[in-house]
């Protein structure tokens, strides 16, 4: 039954009464209804008399219509033919219902109720014509809303997959630079080789977790970078400097998963390494309003023609692109007197522990 009357609504009413007054309003306005000579009040009781009979003809047409709409489905908004049949159809209930309620008197015969029937076709036309431009419109809005909802889970479906397979481009990228380090190590000095396999091997086991990851807080990101550095600080000695700055309150903001470790992979192969001398490293992590900001600096040699085309910076800003859109960002800046400031800017967003920014 309710799919039945599916459409049923305070507004169809409203539109069933609306019209059902103002056919009162024309019986009792008509000359050969006797009504109008008769005063004010006899005007209004008439009315409202006739507001009843015709409620009890407008809703039962109404229900009757939306039965055979709705049994009909699709082609209850679409075929012309069953809108017909449900408007005759639904004069005809509505007039036997009138009938059996006594609101047709019973002297007044068959004769007056076929004129019933014919007089409320043309109005059940109206109803059933509105009521089916109503349904197609709710139908419309429906399917767009359906539509929406496809699009809006397709695109993030696509998004996912683009994330997965960028955070799958760092994974062997980072690791084989790391395995290729240990490997010229153990064959320059095999006891430090076997330091540094200790140190990855720990590396490793923190680190593979969180790189399947879409989101990890900054201390864990800290943490894999220090775990990288000591492995890189095995190799280069003295000629590393390792600082890092991170406000206590943040750490529990919540950032993408290797992109502080791949600023800090190339400021060591592309900056520091080359030289040397060697050089230092600082990690700082601020916040100001709604924005946290992620730098890398090092006092390598400094920006080059080629600085910011590789794939690891590359990766980096499509990731950021793909989950912050405009609000994201990765700029390289030039250190003073020499080396590269890499800047990573994107929305505060704390971790459930630590409440929102």
């Amino acid at each position: 039954m309710q799919r039945l009357l599916n459409g049923l609504s305070w507004s169809a009413l409203a539109l069933v009464a609306g019209f059902c007054a103002l056919q009162a309003l024309e019986w009792v306005l008509a000359p050969s209804n006797g009504v109008v000579g008769g005063g004010l009040e006899d005007m209004a009781l008439g009315w409202l008399s006739r507001v009843a009979v015709f409620l009890v003809t407008g809703v039962t047409m109404l229900v009757t219509a939306l039965v055979i709409l709705n049994a009909a489905g699709r082609a209850g908004r679409e075929n012309l033919a069953v809108a017909v049949l449900a408007a005759v159809a639904g004069s005809a209930v509505a007039t036997l219902t009138r009938y059996a309620i006594g609101a047709t008197p019973a002297t007044d015969g068959p004769g007056f109720m076929l004129m019933v029937f014919l007089s409320w076709i043309g109005s059940g036309a109206i109803v059933v014509a509105a009521y089916v431009f109503y349904l197609r419109a709710q139908s419309a809005d429906g399917e767009a809303r359906a539509a929406e909802l496809r699009r809006g889970a397709l695109e993030t479906q696509q998004l996912a997959t683009r994330l997965r397979l960028l955070q799958a481009q760092v994974e062997p990228h980072f690791l084989f630079n790391t395995l290729s380090n240990v490997r010229r190590l153990c064959q320059s000095d095999a006891l430090a080789g076997r330091a540094m396999l200790a140190q990855l091997a720990r590396y490793l086991r923190g680190a593979l977790p969180r790189m399947r990851e879409n989101e990890t807080t900054l201390a864990e990101e800290i943490d894999l970078v220090s775990a990288y550095l000591g492995l890189q600080k095995i190799r280069m000695g003295t000629r590393l400097e390792i600082s890092i700055d991170a406000p206590a309150a943040l750490l529990a903001a919540r950032v993408p998963p290797m992109m502080l470790a791949t600023l800090v992979e190339n400021a060591i192969k592309h900056g520091i390494a080359p030289l040397a001398e060697g050089g230092s490293i600082l990690i700082k992590a601020q916040a100001s309003g709604a924005a946290l900001t992620l730098s890398v600096v090092d006092n390598g040699q400094g920006l080059t023609a080629a600085s910011g085309s590789g794939v690891g910076l590359a990766n980096i800003r499509a990731r950021l692109a793909a989950l912050y859109g405009e609000r994201a960002a990765l700029r390289l800046e030039a250190n003073a007197p020499r080396g590269v400031i890499a800047i990573i800017s994107l929305p505060t967003t704390m971790n459930s522990a630590g409440g929102s920014a």
